[in-house]
């Protein structure tokens, strides 16, 4: 699977910690682990980063924030609650939020109490009575996990964004703790930046060790391998003359556990050539390091999958996006080297199906 999810709710501390070190973060209910994520009409892969506080400085300018807010405004960090004020917060910045969305606070903020787990907190900012800022952080054995911000356009000034995760951090710090986990920004390093701004962080690379982000590179990401391998996929394809229309999938990783996925479609990005009138997709697989050419329909189960959620703004109106839930009907697996492979005798496919095609090259048979 492109996209790990297990249920988050009974875990307890000590487990909580395994789980984030293991690159895994919380959204609402869940655990996920996604390999691939689609925004900003792209393919990018999430970079797990943390700060380890052990080694961590305050920055001169961090400071400055801290005084400015603190000197204005009175702040309470505690166990965490749901309120309407946060939820009207929520309310006002869900528009600027990436990928899907859930309608309300309530929904996208499961919060954990359990004297025997992990346990949810909040970061509260009062300017007298109004409630200017909020965030949540999940606080494990000897880890703290930053998961949600929200605050008052009207206090933009404050930087409180960024001062609520200040405050997890001196809140982390003087309860000893040693990891602090904003969760994740994505391989480009832009994408959820402002987070690389809280100090010298740590990346998780991809053979799983935790380094100093100095040695970051991108050209390591699991996205940039697959844009290369699917690149030469869809340069082959156009020059042996089988057009199409390169679409981007960010339904690849949706989950609902009362939903069997083994059906729907799971690559990412895809290179969509219609057949007589069938909608077939050639892509890359990167667990098995194949090509796959898969038939493909529209899902029933698309409002069932997606119930609850709502798009992005950049999800909605991308041009380059599925966001319809597709089902694969067949497919069929060829290894890379068939590329650089001149005779299709020297081809094996995997899988059972052979009509219309036993594969990419034989392009008498997709006529």
């Amino acid at each position: 699977m492109l996209l790990k999810s297990k249920d988050a709710t009974s875990v307890s501390a000590i487990a909580y910690d395994k789980l984030l070190a293991a690159g895994w973060f919380r959204g609402a209910r869940f655990m996920n682990k996604p390999d691939y994520i689609c925004v900003e009409s792209g393919l990018f892969s999430p970079v797990h980063i943390r700060l380890n506080l052990l080694e961590h400085q305050v920055r001169k300018s961090h400071a400055k924030i801290k005084r400015k807010v603190e000197s204005r405004f009175d702040v309470i960090v505690g166990p965490a609650s749901l309120c309407p004020e946060a939820e009207f917060l929520y309310f006002q910045q869900k528009t600027v939020f990436q990928a899907f969305i859930y309608p309300r606070l309530e929904d996208a903020m499961y919060i954990v109490n359990s004297p025997f787990g992990y346990q949810t907190y909040s970061v509260k900012v009062f300017d007298g009575d109004r409630l200017i800022a909020i965030s949540y952080f999940d606080v494990g054995k000897n880890s703290v996990a930053s998961l949600l911000g929200l605050y008052d356009q009207e206090y933009h000034k404050y930087s409180l964004g960024t001062y609520t995760m200040l405050k997890e951090l001196d809140w982390s710090s003087l309860n000893d703790i040693e990891f602090y986990y904003p969760g994740y920004v994505l391989d480009d390093l832009k994408v959820f930046g402002y987070k690389l701004e809280l100090g010298s962080y740590e990346f998780k690379d991809t053979r799983g060790r935790w380094m100093p982000l100095s040695n970051y590179r991108r050209e390591t990401s699991k996205s940039v391998q697959f844009i290369s391998h699917f690149d030469r996929l869809v340069e082959w394809l156009a020059e042996r003359g089988m057009q199409g229309k390169t679409r981007i999938y960010p339904l690849h990783y949706a989950y609902n556990p009362s939903i069997d996925q083994a059906q729907f479609y799971k690559y990412p990005i895809y290179h969509e050539i219609v057949i007589n009138g069938e909608r077939h997709a050639a892509s890359y697989d990167p667990l098995k390091g194949t090509y796959v050419w898969s038939q493909i329909v529209k899902s029933p189960l698309h409002s069932r999958l997606l119930s609850g959620l709502e798009l992005s703004h950049d999800l909605r109106y991308g041009k380059q996006y599925e966001m319809h839930l597709l089902e694969t009907v067949r497919e069929i697996h060829l290894p890379v080297e068939m590329i650089d492979t001149p005779q299709m005798s020297n081809v094996t496919p995997t899988g059972q199906w052979s009509d219309p095609i036993t594969s990419f090259k034989m392009k008498a048979s997709l006529k």
